[in-house]
């Protein structure tokens, strides 16, 4: 049994090798155009983003599904400032003198 496994992971390193081993010309590309593929629905659709003048790296967004979500590391990583209230958050503003204060419009 064990042996069978090192034959799958040998014949799955092969063909990954072959894989990568190819070369792709850029005109293999040149017709595929850029088109939206974003949601159908209100699910998962950004509608508001605000981030503060002091650092850049601080963002907030409003989503169309709820709640409000803020990173702090320039967008690598969001946390829910609040989401257990499912309104619709359609535009958001933060006063830069204090950007603990924001303000959300539903």
């Amino acid at each position: 049994m064990k042996n069978q496994y090192i034959f799958w992971i040998g014949l799955l390193c092969i063909n990954t090798s072959a894989v990568l081993a190819q070369s792709f010309k850029s005109s293999s590309f040149s017709s595929i155009n850029a088109r939206q593929i974003g949601p159908a629905v209100m699910s998962g659709r950004i509608t508001a983003i605000e981030g503060t003048e002091e650092d850049p790296n601080i963002i907030y967004i409003g989503s169309a599904a709820g709640g409000i979500w803020k990173t702090i590391t320039g967008g690598t990583l969001f946390k829910p400032v609040f989401d257990k209230h499912t309104q619709s958050i359609g535009a958001l503003a933060i006063d830069q003198k204090r950007p603990d204060t924001i303000w959300a419009g539903t």
